[in-house]
């Protein structure tokens, strides 16, 4: 897997309001890019994680 795949909004508006409720603001549009942008890789990197986990020997 080298490239994130997309999700359905419904989940990055869960991330951002939790950053946004957390943080006691809203965010800007730069500020969600980037945070949908790392929620797509921290969801790749944990599929490749198990998918090692899956066909370890």
């Amino acid at each position: 897997m080298n490239e994130p795949c997309e999700y359905p909004y419904i989940l990055y508006n869960e991330v951002i309001m939790y950053l946004e409720t957390k943080w006691c603001r809203s965010l800007d549009a730069h500020e969600k890019h980037l945070l949908i942008e790392g929620y797509k890789y921290g969801r790749m990197v944990e599929a490749e994680n198990e998918i090692k986990i899956l066909f370890a020997e």
